[in-house]
This record gives structure tokens, C-alpha cells and sequence, in this order.
């Protein structure tokens, strides 16, 4: 039978970023409490099932199993399977002065980094949206806007400390263009798995134009968000 009690070594595991994934956070060091982050751990071990089945056809009892959990242990982070489902969008969300920038890092690497991690998490924020939908959450008209918004918000605040005479609506326009770059290469593939290395160079052709060389020399910029 599966544990709900995790070794300490595992949970220190979960404090510092896994191989390959972005070590960057907009919301800081400290907003995330261990409660949430595993929260939303489990959203993301969750929603493969979800993906297959809908939200109807997912079992407790499937998405326990892809949350390596017994069904009584999913019920120790969520109410219900309703809850699990539509967790991600219902929390709180960042705006221009929340988000942290971290002074000891390269801004530039910085961007570079959320980059990998909006790559990486939209599919699932899609997913927990397209579920508040089905379920008619309360207000869903209002968190998809939400939730928007704040993308470009983090964007912007990245964009702006790597170019600082950028002003924070011509940094959410170009952060707009960003997201509709994200979220086009999902939508209009939405049963095929979207490019992200194609995906990732067309934001970052966009994000040259604006920065180089006004901001950034073009070897800098290469060499941060290509590795050339």
C-alpha cells in the first residue's frame, strides 16, 4: 500500500529544482508554502489521467495511482476530486510589484529561465482551465482573464529588468506577443504535443528584436538564451 508519509530525504529533494527543470521564481523564495507546492506536484502527476480520460472518466482511484498515493492520501490534500482539478487556477496570482526579481542573478538568465518554465507548466495550467470550464466553476470568465494577465505581468517585470527604460505597458505588449506565441502552438494543436525547441526559438527571435542591441549585445544574448 502506498505512504502518504514521505522520507525526509525525498522531501528535500523537492526543495531544490530537479535536473533540466528552470530554476527560476517569480514569486520568490518564501511565498510557496510546502502545502502548495505539493499541491500543485500532484495537479501535475495528476493530469496525464486527466488528458485521457476527462474529467468525468478519471477515477480517484486512477489519479491516486499517478500521484503514487492510495485514494485516502489524494483526500489528504484535496477535498474532492473537483478541488484537484481546478487547484492551480483558483489561487492567487502575481502582479507587477510581487514579482521577484533576484538581484544576485543575471536578469537576462533570469528570462531565460522562465522561458523553459511557462514551456513547461502552461499544458498543465491549460489543462486545470479547460476543467474549470467543464465544471462550470464560478467566475471562470474572470480567472482564465486572471491568469492571463498575470503571464504577462511576469514576463513584463523579466523583460524590464533586462532592458530598465522599457516601461511596464511597453514590456506587457511585448510579453502579450509571448504568450500568444505559448498559447497559439497549443491551441492550434491541441491533440498533438507542441515543439517546444521550436517553440522556445520563435520567442526568443521576438525577445531578440526588442533587446538587441539596445539592451544586450548580440553575443550576450546568444550565448544566455541559445548557448551559442
Amino acid at each position: 500500500m502506498t505512504k502518504d508519509v514521505e522520507e525526509p530525504e525525498r522531501r528535500a529533494r523537492r526543495s531544490v529544482p530537479a535536473a533540466g527543470e528552470p530554476d527560476v521564481r517569480p514569486w520568490g523564495h518564501s511565498t510557496l508554502d510546502p502545502l502548495d507546492r505539493r499541491r500543485r506536484q500532484l495537479f501535475t502527476l495528476a493530469a496525464p489521467v486527466f488528458r485521457q480520460h476527462g474529467y468525468r472518466g478519471a477515477t480517484i482511484k486512477a489519479l491516486a495511482h499517478a500521484c503514487h498515493l492510495a485514494p485516502a492520501g489524494l483526500y489528504h490534500y484535496f477535498a474532492s476530486k473537483a478541488d484537484l482539478a481546478t487547484y492551480v487556477v483558483r489561487q492567487p496570482h502575481l502582479d507587477w510589484r510581487l514579482v521577484y526579481i533576484d538581484p544576485a542573478v543575471d536578469p537576462l538568465r533570469q528570462l531565460s529561465g522562465f522561458i523553459d518554465l511557462a514551456i513547461q507548466e502552461l499544458p498543465d495550467f491549460l489543462l486545470a482551465l479547460d476543467l474549470a470550464e467543464e465544471l462550470r466553476l464560478p467566475g471562470i470568465v474572470r480567472i482564465r482573464r486572471t491568469m492571463f494577465t498575470e503571464g504577462e505581468t511576469v514576463f513584463g517585470r523579466y523583460l524590464a529588468a533586462v532592458r530598465p527604460g522599457l516601461s511596464p505597458d511597453a514590456a506587457r505588449d511585448l510579453a502579450r506577443l509571448i504568450l500568444t506565441l505559448l498559447v497559439g502552438s497549443h491551441e492550434i494543436g491541441r491533440d498533438v504535443e507542441p515543439d517546444a525547441a521550436a517553440m522556445r526559438d520563435r520567442i526568443v527571435r521576438v525577445i531578440r528584436a526588442e533587446l538587441v542591441p539596445v539592451a544586450v549585445d548580440s553575443a550576450r544574448f546568444d550565448r544566455i538564451l541559445t548557448g551559442r
